[in-house]
């Protein structure tokens, strides 16, 4: 799901954002055609993940969490976003035709948003093309795919808001704005052009509210950088990431006038690690980069994308101010220490004992009384077990279990009391099954709702 910014975001985008809010596009009828040729490359994922118990002694629960994804082999090749698949147990993909399939993790970047999974299935898989995201210009037409808030697939419309946001993720930030809409369930899916082809990765939303939904600001890992990432990844040869040891920030008029410097160029170095390549080659925090092997990007993230694609053991000439002067220091590139290809997901040891822990749905049950039926209108014919509390952010919640509900059979079977239906959990849990059927009586009528059980197909 896409993170949502604190409101602390909001100073930071002010003034960017002071010519006022973009409106939302109608979709054209080109772009309709477009999207009706994307969307079968475009996946749903869901997964779950652990989330940690609200009150200390409490057990932590299990949830189910929605993302979005899209192939870009017809092997079975999955491109998404790193944190739609952080902590998960499992990882289910279904597909356009409502096929489902579990992924496997191939890879996940160490710096930047993305992940690649692979799934298996007995025939090819359409697949979207990576487009060019360095010729997008503000004000360039774009399309959202994926599956906001686990409804479904849906389409969006907008423009390109901005170029080259820095979202303060991660040290290379580059992100486009749009105002094509990117909800919680749409990270991981494609943004892209009129040509069909991928221009970026749906990532984030911004909103002052935490928990809020999206406003017409949406932020897209453009495809230069997760193309470069997901062929690195894809490929076992690959070097890691280039790294040379310092952290940059971007030059402001008033430090460059402090600094003796005619003119406001370059990133200034705030912190040198130690030991590591910038320490090796003798370079200090107020030494100001100037260039790279002649190459001088435009702040002090493209600086930071310019070096981690550089290879490691490489020597490099770089112009910096010292002193009231500039000068060269070589510099080697060393390999980017924080590179973890197998991580963000739960280890096998994890998920194996999360399996054999027994699952909490999040619900509380008591006794059908006739003090409950009278609070809750529970007619007088109805048998079975009360839901007197649902947690938040719980699987029964996403089933939509209320409290007042009644739970009147299990696996088929009629059920009486809170034990008869624990028991039958257990029962469920100890045989591995994926899923356990629930007979549940609301004000809506009766329906079934299958609760996971941690099996293998769940």
């Amino acid at each position: 799901m896409p993170r949502v910014f604190i409101a602390a975001l909001a100073l930071l985008l002010a003034t960017s954002l002071a010519n006022g809010p973009a409106v939302a596009r109608v979709m054209e009828s080109g772009e309709a055609a477009v999207a009706q040729q994307a969307m079968p490359a475009v996946v749903n994922i869901s997964t779950w993940k652990l989330r940690p118990p609200t009150n200390p002694g409490d057990p932590s629960r299990r949830v189910k969490t929605y993302g979005s994804g899209f192939t870009i082999d017809p092997s079975g090749i999955i491109v998404t976003n790193k944190h739609v698949i952080d902590g998960a147990l499992s990882i289910t993909v279904v597909l356009d035709s409502g096929e489902r399939a579990s992924a496997k993790l191939l890879a996940v970047a160490a710096m930047l948003d993305v992940a690649v999974l692979k799934i298996s299935v007995d025939h090819p898989l359409p697949a979207l093309k990576w487009g060019d995201s360095t010729t997008l210009h503000v004000g360039d037409p774009v399309l959202t795919i994926g599956n906001p808030l686990g409804l479904g697939m849906s389409v969006s419309a907008g423009i390109v808001s901005a170029l080259n946001r820095d979202i303060q993720d991660t040290p290379f930030d580059n992100y486009i704005q749009t105002d094509a809409a990117i909800n919680h369930g749409n990270s991981g899916g494609p943004m892209i052009d009129l040509n069909g082809e991928v221009v970026g990765v749906d990532t984030a939303l911004y909103n002052p509210e935490e928990a809020g939904g999206f406003i017409g600001i949406g932020f897209a890992i453009p495809a230069d950088s997760a193309k470069f990432v997901v062929e690195h990844l894809l490929d076992p040869r690959h070097p890691a990431p280039g790294w040379l040891g310092f952290t940059l920030q971007d030059l402001t008029d008033e430090l460059a006038l402090a600094l003796g410097m005619g003119m406001t160029k370059g990133s200034i170095i705030s912190v040198v690690d130690d030991p590591g390549p910038a320490t090796a080659a003798n370079l200090r925090p107020g030494d100001v980069l100037l260039a790279i092997d002649g190459f001088s990007p435009s702040d002090s993230r493209a600086y930071m994308r310019r070096i981690v694609q550089l290879p490691v053991g490489q020597q490099v000439k770089l112009t910096i101010w010292r002193g009231g002067k500039a000068g060269d220091v070589v510099a080697s590139i060393g390999e980017w220490p924080n590179h973890m290809p197998g991580g963000g997901v739960m280890t096998a040891t994890a998920a194996e004992a999360m399996i054999q822990r027994m699952p909490d749905p999040g619900v509380r049950l008591a006794p059908l009384t006739d003090e409950a039926r009278k609070q809750y209108g529970i007619n007088g014919k109805v048998r079975g077990v009360l839901v007197s509390s649902v947690e938040k952010d719980c699987e029964a919640q996403d089933l939509g279990i209320v409290v007042g509900d009644v739970i009147t059979a299990v696996q088929g079977a009629p059920v009486a009391s809170p034990d008869e239906v624990r028991r039958a959990v257990r029962v469920a849990h100890d045989e591995r099954r994926p899923y356990l059927a629930v007979l549940i009586q609301g004000k809506n009528g009766t329906r079934w709702v299958s609760l996971s059980m941690g099996g293998p197909a769940s």
